[in-house]
C-alpha cells in the first residue's frame, strides 16, 4: 500500500458539515457490550498486503487479550476515510481510534476532531524510553501528543541493479548525492529499450521537499507565517529536476507515483525514489535492487521522517479509552514492532526492534533505519500543508515537468504560499 500524502482538504475538516452516515458505527454510548466485551471500532487506509497482515494482527489480539476487548477494523482508502471522518466524528458515528498519515492529523488537531493522548505515556506496561523521540514527535502538536506511532517512514533510494550494469555502471555503487544523480541518470537512460533512468512523479511532494532541505532551501519561515520559497536554493532545485526530466530526458514529463512504481515493477526505471512500501512489489516482482538512504546534498545529513500513528476522535467516550490503550501498547511491544517492520520492510522505531539480532541481519530493514539517526518530522504542527501541497506544489511540479520558466513558477508559488498564510 502506498502510503500517499492523501490530501485533506480545509472544507473536509469542518466541523460542521452536514452529517454523513460512515461505516464502522458510532459509539457515543457505553463502552461495554452486554456480555462483557469492550468492542472497538477501528478505521484505516492499508488497502493492500499490509492491510492484511494488519488483520492478522488485530485477529491475534482479539484472541489472546484477556480483557474481553474486540477490534471490528474497516479498512478503505485513505482519500475516503478523510472525506469520512470529519463528519463522522461531528454526528458521533466515528470509529473508537483510528490511523492517520501524518501530513494530515494537524489539520484535525486544529479543528478539535482528535483528543490528545499524553496520558497513554503512562498507561501500565508502555515505556516511552523505548521509542525514538523523533517518532513521538510525529504525533506531538504545541506540546501535547495527538497520536501514538504506528510506523514510521521517509523517502529511500531504490535502485535497479541490472539496469545499472546494463549500462556500465557499478551494480553496487548507486549515487549518494542529489549531485551524483543528476549525473547518473541520463546515463542510465536507453530509449530504445524504453528503460529510464529516473523519474519525478508529478505528484512528489516528499522528494522534493527532501531535495529543496539538502540544497539549504526552506519552504515556509520557522514560525510558519510567511513564505520563504523564492531563492536560490530552491531554484536550484527546481533547475536540476527539469534538466534531468525536460531537458536530458530521463524520464516521461507526466506521471503520477503509481504509475512511477509500476514501471519499477516492470523493470524499466533504474532509479526512483519512495517510500518502505516499494519493497514487497520489487520482491514480488523478483526485481534485483538495492535500497539506501535518500541523497544528500554537501551539508550535514538531512531527511523527512513520516508516518502513521493511532489517534483517537473527539466523539470517542472516555470509558473506551482503556481498551484502546491496551491495544496501543499491544502494538507498540517488541513482538509486533518486529513483525511489522520485517514483514512490511518498515524501518524499526523501538529501540527494542532496532535493537533485535535477527531485525539487524535484515538488510532492508537495517538499511532503512539508518535513516531515523537523521531524520525529522517535516512541519511539525503545520496544518496547511496539505493545502499548499494540492492547490500549489503538484501543480508547480506538473508545469516545471513540461518544461515553464523555473524561476517563474518558483515566484508565483512564493506569492500564492504568501497569500494563503495571510489568510
Amino acid at each position: 500500500m502506498k502510503l500517499k500524502k492523501l490530501l485533506v482538504g480545509t472544507a473536509a475538516l469542518a466541523l460542521g458539515m452536514l452529517s454523513l452516515t460512515a461505516c464502522g458505527g458510532g459509539n457515543s454510548g457505553s463502552g461495554t457490550d452486554k456480555d462483557g466485551t469492550t468492542t472497538l471500532t477501528f478505521w484505516n487506509g492499508f488497502t493492500a498486503s499490509d492491510g492484511e497482515i494488519l488483520q492478522e494482527i488485530v485477529n491475534r489480539f482479539n484472541d489472546e487479550n484477556d480483557k474481553n476487548i474486540k477490534i471490528e477494523m474497516d479498512i478503505m482508502m485513505w482519500s475516503n476515510l478523510n472525506e469520512k471522518l470529519p463528519p463522522a466524528i461531528s454526528s458521533k458515528t466515528a470509529p473508537d481510534f483510528v490511523a492517520l498519515n501524518y501530513s494530515d492529523f494537524a489539520q484535525y488537531v486544529k479543528n478539535g476532531a482528535v483528543q490528545p493522548i499524553d496520558d497513554f505515556w503512562s498507561y501500565d506496561g508502555v515505556d516511552k524510553n523505548d521509542f525514538a523521540s523523533s517518532a513521538v514527535d510525529l504525533g506531538v502538536v504545541d506540546g501535547k501528543q495527538y497520536y501514538v506511532p504506528m510506523q514510521v517512514q521517509g523517502m529511500y533510494m531504490y535502485w535497479n541493479k541490472d539496469l545499472f550494469k546494463a549500462a556500465g555502471l557499478d551494480e553496487n555503487t548507486p549515487p549518494t548525492t542529489w549531485e551524483q544523480l543528476t549525473e547518473m541518470a541520463p546515463k542510465l537512460t536507453d530509449a530504445s529499450k524504453n528503460v529510464h533512468g529516473f523519474i519525478f512523479n508529478k505528484d512528489g511532494t516528499a522528494p522534493l521537499y527532501n531535495w529543496i532541505l539538502a540544497n539549504g532551501g526552506k519552504v515556509i519561515s520557522d514560525d510558519y507565517t510567511k513564505s520563504e520559497f523564492a531563492s536560490p536554493e530552491n531554484l536550484k532545485t527546481l533547475q536540476a529536476i527539469q534538466k534531468m526530466i525536460h531537458v536530458d530526458k530521463t524520464g516521461p514529463e507526466s506521471i503520477s507515483g503509481a504509475e512511477m512504481d509500476n514501471v519499477m515493477n516492470a523493470g524499466q526505471l533504474a532509479i526512483e525514489l519512495n517510500g518502505p512500501w516499494l519493497n514487497n512489489g520489487l520482491k514480488a516482482n523478483e526485481i534485483n535492487y538495492g535500497v539506501t538512504t535518500i541523497p544528500q546534498g554537501s551539508g550535514e545529513k538531512t531527511a523527512i521522517l513520516d508516518g502513521v500513528g493511532y489517534a483517537i476522535p473527539a466523539s470517542t467516550s472516555e470509558d473506551k479509552k482503556e481498551a484502546i490503550y491496551e491495544f496501543l501498547k499491544y502494538w507498540n511491544t517488541a513482538d509486533i514492532g518486529k513483525e511489522w517492520s520485517m514483514r512490511n520492510g518498515f524501518p524499526a522505531y523501538l529501540n527494542s526492534v532496532g535493537e533485535d539480532e535477527e531485525v539487524k541481519n535484515d538488510p532492508i530493514v537495517t538499511e532503512l533505519s539508518k535513516q531515523m539517526e537523521f531524520a525529522k518530522p517535516f512541519l511539525p504542527g503545520f496544518d496547511q500543508l496539505p493545502t499548499i501541497n494540492n492547490d500549489i506544489i503538484n501543480p508547480l511540479i506538473e508545469k516545471l515537468l513540461a518544461g515553464e520558466d523555473a524561476e517563474k513558477l518558483m515566484n508565483d508559488a512564493d506569492k500564492q504560499i504568501n497569500d494563503l498564510l495571510a489568510n
